[in-house]
């Protein structure tokens, strides 16, 4: 007998019998223990769940960059299968959700609405409502800062996207895509993905068609008015590769799916931004002082931005340690080999962001928050691992709006420093969601004191 035919014999680690049942009542409840535990427990691979739900874990850098790596050419792994759960909010012509060439075209014609020159220029967009937000804070008041900061990223990438022609419909919009939002964020073992009256399905998929007829209409009008108004829409409706553009349809399901990625994750470490430096005076401190120095009143710009390197810090370590995302796959095609384990073709295979960057192999004190640490010049510092910090995936499936969700959490970052004087409300906040991983019950803070005054 081989040793290929041994392994493929050989069940792959993982709990079973009453473990198994109840690794998959904390993937139901609360999904960030059972991920570490299941690492400590099986080491880097493993296997859970049952009949279509059964997944095979692949943890750490490793796993990360043979995920991430794969050859676009010859791919051995595939987005769509897993990704599949997101086609209620983000639909089916996504470019989060295609594969192969659909994939490579669309994002060929998707990359030029996110150049360094097109997004910087949206810095007094985001500044504005960073503001608007900020000067509806009653001060002697408490406010949820997740669901404001939430509301505030939601009018940034619609904004964005659409300039101002859709600002009135912004909240009409984020209501819809919550419905459907909360929907995907479910647990799989939870989810019934079928259209039948009084589902949660049926009315997330029904909040998505509301987004939708907004979208094509806007879609319409910018077709019969052609013009460049410097957003993204305007950009996709534009771009050409090679004779070729992308069809209405296609730009809809790229526009929702920009929408929702750019203010789901975006807003969800935001939200853990506030926490992180409210819980954290001394980097807090540290923040406001380089703001002031670098900044001072002037109203901000992307070079000022980016001459905040503690803030820079900051944002990575807010992303390493609380990651929006939380584990996401692929599937295979083909039988690989990873860690001396056979895992067989058509397994749905995850990694995980969150169990990654909280490895000691790969990071000193991983529980610790210290921006301090991605400061190259330190003499302790530890450069990271290849795919060890993975908040935005990687290779040639990379978020294609990285830099824009890390422009953005500088210039959030930065305006509450100068312009706010925030203090926690109530007990640690605990992690909530699968698909994205929110605050749970939000992030109640008191507002000390608030500047409304604009450089």
């Amino acid at each position: 007998m081989s040793v290929s035919t041994d392994r493929r014999r050989r069940r792959l680690p993982g709990p079973t019998g009453a473990g198994h049942l109840r690794y998959t009542r904390g993937l139901l409840g609360r999904p960030y223990d059972a991920l570490l535990d299941l690492h400590e427990r099986y080491g880097p691979v493993c296997a859970f769940g049952f009949g279509s739900q059964r997944y095979v874990m692949l943890f750490g850098a490793e796993a990360n960059q043979l995920l991430l790596t794969d050859n676009p050419a010859r791919p051995r792994f595939l987005s769509r299968d897993v990704l599949s759960l997101l086609i209620p909010v983000v639909g089916a012509r996504a470019m989060v959700v295609s594969d192969g060439e659909d994939h490579r075209r669309r994002r060929a014609l998707v990359r030029p609405a996110f150049v360094r020159r097109r997004i910087e220029g949206y810095v007094p967009v985001m500044v504005d409502e960073i503001h608007r937000m900020i000067e509806s804070w009653p001060v002697g008041g408490t406010v949820n800062a997740f669901d404001a900061v939430r509301s505030c990223i939601r009018r940034i990438a619609i904004r964005s996207l659409f300039g101002d022609r859709l600002q009135a419909h912004t909240d009409q919009i984020g209501r819809e895509l919550e419905t459907a939002l909360r929907y995907i964020n479910r647990s799989p073992f939870l989810r019934f993905d079928h259209d039948l009256p009084g589902t949660a399905y049926r009315r997330a998929m029904a909040a998505r068609g509301r987004v939708d007829e907004l979208v094509r209409a806007e879609i319409a009008k910018r077709r019969a008015e052609p013009d460049d108004r410097g957003d993204v829409l305007d950009a996709l409706l534009a771009a050409s590769a090679d004779g070729d553009q992308l069809a209405d349809l296609e730009i809809r399901d790229q526009v929702i799916s920009l929408i929702a990625s750019g203010y789901d994750s975006s807003s969800s470490a935001a939200g853990w931004a506030v926490y992180a430096l409210l819980s954290h005076q001394e980097a807090y401190d540290r923040v406001r002082a380089e703001v002031a120095r670098v900044a001072g009143d002037e109203p901000l710009t992307a070079d000022l931005l980016g001459q905040m390197t503690y803030v820079g810090w900051t944002v990575s370590e807010i992303l390493r340690l609380y990651t929006p995302g939380v584990l996401t796959g692929r599937s295979t095609i083909e039988d690989f080999e990873f860690a001396g384990e056979l895992i067989p073709a058509g397994s749905k295979v995850l990694y995980s962001q969150y169990v990654t960057h909280r490895l000691a192999r790969h990071w000193t004190d991983p529980l610790t928050f210290r921006p301090e640490r991605w400061d190259r010049d330190a003499p302790d510092h530890r450069e990271p691992t290849p795919f060890s910090f993975v908040p935005f995936g990687g290779g040639y499936r990379k978020c294609i709006g990285w830099a824009f969700a890390e422009l953005e959490l500088r210039a959030l970052i930065a305006e509450l420093a100068r312009r706010t004087d925030l203090s926690l409300v109530g007990p640690p906040v605990q992690p909530t969601g699968v698909a994205t991983m929110w605050p749970r019950g939000g992030v109640p803070v008191r507002v000390r004191g608030v500047d409304c005054a604009r450089g």
